[in-house]
Parts: C-alpha cells; sequence; structure tokens
C-alpha cells in the first residue's frame, strides 16, 4: 500500500510540475504577442516603479558631472585652487592643479567600484530596497562634507574634506547604476524591457542637464554659493528617494529565488493590472530558475567567468567599456572648462553645454525607439562607427587655431552628443541585463559597473594632464585618442555582439547553451 501511495504522490508531483511548465510557456507566449502600446496601457503601475528606480539614476548623471564641471566655475577655482601661468594664454589665471583634478574625479570613481561590488553582494542577499536605503544616506553625509568644504573668510577650500566628500557620494552612483536596470530588466513587460532599460541613459542625462542649469544659474555668484548650490541639490533627490522607499516592491525574481512565492505574488498583484497572470508570471520564473538550479548555488563572480558565462559576461562589460572609451568622460565632463579653454566666453560656454545636454536628452528618447526598431546589435554596430567618424573629426578640428574652427568642433560635439544617446548610451543597458545569465545578473551588471570605474579611472587620470592649459593642452586633439579606440572596438561589436531583441530570459540562456555565434541569433529559430 505505501508503495502505491508513493507512485500515487509522484505522479501527483509530475502532474504539478506539467501544469507549472504549461503556465509558464503559456505566459511566454502571450508576452510575446504583446504589443508595446497595449504593455504600456496595462502596466501602468510596473512602470511606474521602473521611473522611481531610474530617478535614483538622475542623481548619478547629477554628481558624476558635478566633479568635472564645477572646474568651469571660475570662484571654485579662486577658493580652491592656484594662480599659475597658464602657456596658452600667456598670461597667470586661478586653475586647479593637474593631480587634485584627477583626486577628485578618482573620489567618485572609488566611490562607484566600492558601492559596484557591494550592490552585487547585498542586493542578491538581502534585496535592492536595503541597498537604496543604505546609498540615500551617503548620499546625505558626502553631501553635507562637499558643502563644508568650502572657503570661508580667511580659509580657502579644503580639497581633502570635498575629495572625502565625493568619495561618499560616488558609492549611490555604483549601487544605483547596477540595481536600476536589473529591475527595470526584470518587471517590464517584454515589449517594453529595451526601452525600459535604456531609459537608465536618459535618466543620467536628464541628471546632467539639471546640473548644467543649476551651474549655468548660479556660477555668476560672487560667493562660495556659485559652486555650493550644486552640491545642495543633491540633498533633494535623497529626501524624495527616502521618502518614497518605504513603498518600494521588491521584484517577483527576487523573492522566488529567495522561496518567498506568496510575498512574490502579492508583490506581482501590486505591480500589474488584476487581469494579470500572476501564477504565469511566478511559474516563468520558476521555471528559469529550476533550470539553472544548480548555477542559483554557486553563484558568485568567479562563476561569471566559466563556460558559455564568460562570452556572456565579456559582452556586458565590453559594452560599458565602449561607452567609456567613446569620449564621454572628455566630451560631457571638460565640455564647458574645453570651450572656455578653446576662446568662449563663460557665458557662451555654459550656454553651448546645456543646450547640448538637452540634444542628449532628445538623442536618448530617439535610442528608445532604435532599440525595438534595429535591434540592439546594429544600433550598437552603426552607432559606435559614427561616433568614431565624428571624434576623428573632432581631431582635426582641433589642429586649426581659429574661431571658427571651435564652433565646428561644437557643431560635431552635437553630432556626437546626439549618436552617442540614441546608440550605444541607450542600447548598453538592454545588453547587459539581457546577455547575463538570470543567475548572474546581478554579479554581471557589478562586473560592467566595475569596467566603468577601472576605465573611468584611467581615464580620469589622463584627461586633466591632457586637457589642462598648465599641461599637454590638447584641445580637440584628444578626439584622435578616443576616435581610434573606438574605431577597433567596432570590430568586437560586429564579431561578438548577438540580437536578443524579443527574446525571453530563456531564449537567450538557450542560444547561449547551444553554442550559437553571438551573430548569428537573430536568423536562428529555436523550435519546442
Amino acid at each position: 500500500m505505501a508503495g502505491l501511495k508513493d507512485i500515487g504522490m509522484g505522479k501527483g508531483r509530475e502532474s504539478e510540475i506539467t501544469q507549472e511548465q504549461e503556465q509558464g510557456k503559456v505566459f511566454e507566449m502571450l508576452s510575446h504577442g504583446e504589443g508595446w502600446w497595449h504593455a504600456v496601457k496595462t502596466n501602468p503601475k510596473a512602470l511606474l516603479w521602473c521611473s522611481y528606480s531610474l530617478f535614483s539614476c538622475i542623481m548619478w548623471g547629477y554628481d558624476g558631472l558635478a566633479s568635472s564641471i564645477v572646474l568651469a566655475v571660475l570662484k571654485f577655482r579662486e577658493d580652491y585652487g592656484v594662480y599659475a601661468y597658464v602657456k596658452d594664454k600667456k598670461e597667470y589665471d586661478w586653475v586647479i592643479p593637474a593631480i587634485w583634478q584627477l583626486a577628485l574625479g578618482a573620489g567618485s570613481l572609488i566611490g562607484l567600484l566600492l558601492g559596484g561590488i557591494g550592490a552585487g553582494f547585498i542586493a542578491k542577499k538581502h534585496g535592492r530596497q536595503l541597498c537604496m536605503a543604505l546609498s540615500y544616506v551617503f548620499t546625505i553625509i558626502g553631501v553635507f562634507l562637499q558643502w563644508f568644504s568650502a572657503a570661508s573668510t580667511g580659509h580657502p577650500g579644503n580639497l581633502p574634506m570635498l575629495f572625502g566628500g565625493k568619495v561618499l557620494t560616488g558609492i549611490p552612483l555604483g549601487v544605483f547604476i547596477t540595481i536600476a536596470p536589473t529591475y527595470c530588466s526584470e518587471i517590464a513587460p517584454l515589449p517594453l524591457r529595451g526601452a525600459t532599460t535604456a531609459a537608465v541613459n536618459w535618466s543620467i542625462v536628464l541628471g546632467q542637464c539639471l546640473a548644467y542649469v543649476v551651474i549655468r544659474q548660479t556660477q555668476g555668484l560672487d560667493n562660495a554659493n556659485a559652486y555650493r548650490i550644486l552640491f545642495a541639490v543633491q540633498w533633494i533627490f535623497a529626501a524624495i528617494g527616502l521618502g518614497v522607499l518605504f513603498f518600494f516592491p521588491e521584484s517577483p525574481y527576487f523573492l522566488v529565488a529567495k522561496g518567498r512565492i506568496e510575498k512574490a505574488k502579492s508583490n506581482a498583484r501590486r505591480l500589474y493590472n488584476k487581469n494579470f497572470d500572476v501564477d504565469g508570471l511566478i511559474s516563468s520564473i520558476e521555471l528559469l530558475l529550476k533550470h539553472e538550479a544548480e548555477d542559483q548555488k554557486s553563484a558568485s563572480y568567479r562563476e561569471c567567468f566559466r563556460g558559455t558565462n564568460t562570452l556572456r559576461t565579456l559582452i556586458a562589460m565590453s559594452t560599458f567599456f565602449i561607452q567609456s572609451i567613446c569620449g564621454i568622460g572628455w566630451i560631457i565632463g571638460y565640455m564647458a572648462y574645453f570651450l572656455q579653454l578653446g576662446g568662449l566666453g563663460v557665458g557662451a560656454a555654459f550656454t553651448v553645454t546645456m543646450i547640448l545636454s538637452f540634444i542628449m536628452l532628445i538623442g536618448n528618447m530617439v535610442g528608445w525607439v532604435f532599440v525595438e526598431r534595429f535591434g540592439r546589435r546594429g544600433t550598437a554596430l552603426y552607432g559606435s562607427i559614427t561616433l568614431s567618424v565624428s571624434l576623428l573629426a573632432i581631431g582635426i578640428t582641433g589642429c586649426f587655431k581659429s574661431s571658427n574652427a571651435i564652433w565646428v568642433q561644437v557643431v560635431f560635439m552635437a553630432i556626437w552628443s546626439f549618436t552617442y544617446q540614441s546608440t550605444i548610451g541607450s542600447v548598453a543597458w538592454p545588453i547587459v541585463t539581457e546577455v547575463s545569465k538570470s543567475t548572474l545578473r546581478g554579479h554581471t551588471q557589478s562586473l560592467a559597473t566595475i569596467t566603468t570605474g577601472i576605465v573611468g579611472a584611467v581615464s580620469g587620470v589622463c584627461l586633466p594632464f591632457l586637457v589642462n592649459p598648465d599641461q599637454g593642452n590638447m584641445g580637440g586633439k584628444v578626439g584622435f585618442i578616443y576616435g581610434t579606440l573606438l574605431g577597433l572596438s567596432c570590430i568586437g561589436v560586429w564579431w561578438y555582439y548577438p540580437e536578443t531583441k524579443g527574446r525571453t530570459f530563456a531564449e537567450i540562456d538557450r542560444l547561449f547553451e547551444m553554442g550559437v555565434r553571438p551573430r548569428d541569433f537573430e536568423k536562428t529559430r529555436l523550435d519546442d
């Protein structure tokens, strides 16, 4: 009797598994058939919570730019800098020593690396909510140090304290840029996954636009508020973020992985409409995680470089590498300072940078269409080629010393700005979240963030010595360096980048496991 009972129980369990598989497959089929407009209309709550996670990336853009754009403010250079001879102008002027420019840029990058590494561990074990709460606290303390590092009567600005503040505000940058794209990729409907993760970069650009607007309004003040207000605005971001965080719903993917099935269903009901197939979603997640159960037990940074995971991890890391070597740190970070050195007045330089920042914002919105219309691979490849040509053109015009030459450079900077945001700036985020294995997504995103930090650190070391008027003073010729590096990277994009548009995470896993060449993903059919 016991044997018959066991057999009956076995059949029941088998039936349960079959039903679960059927629910998961039906859910995936319906996801494939859903149009993007229908997904927008029927999933407003999920998109709102995606928007909240994207809000944190506004801080990334804002603070990441503040470290470099503040160099263009004369009052900042007077309070923190030295009065030195500028060879190109053949006169003395206030400058921040290159070594301290390096240190301030490195402070944010050190924090970014720490935040990226920490987020990979903490988010996997405790969820994203705790990571974000700690990050907002670091922001508040870091801005406090920056605010009180300003010059006061009889005392110059305290650069070591400013450096400490930059490290602390850099930690949230690494956390937010690791958490936001993975969260969006998990809760956004399939037709909107590419556009939603691409919107990470739009949020960053919006933060940069806000930084330009603030500095444009305050740079003419004759006291420390000319630059201190730029720092203080981040307190507003942190206050809003903390106020909403209490209601933040964890991703069902995280909860299912932790065995909290009922909580996952509860959060799914909060995220989606009342007619949404919650059981189908949970079944599809369980099937995906069961398929990767053995990997889940050994999920680690080391696992990212085993078997087919190696290629997937390198593709993800390379997207952020390409973002960093296409001149973003130079054009966005040093634009106002560079234009002033090229002969534009302070007001004109800030006006140009503000206009170009809004061109970037529009370009990124166009990128939402590009990533879905032309796919991930095509957007990355043709965008990288166009950016390389634009950078080389900036380098060529930089060889000429005239007022017309600087305006020609501005034109190519505008082309670069629009192209970057509509292509590699947008598409890198969906590529990273889609090529990474589900069980390793957090680790892979952390490694991509670390790549940004390392490449940014190298760039941060070199740029002050290349750009500063008392050092290399290369001007637009810096474009030759970035244009050449990016041109060589285009070969790797063509060879290794897969087309993942319209594929579920399970399908992408199968394609890599089958050994399909990444460039052949688009023409490969998967038959059940």
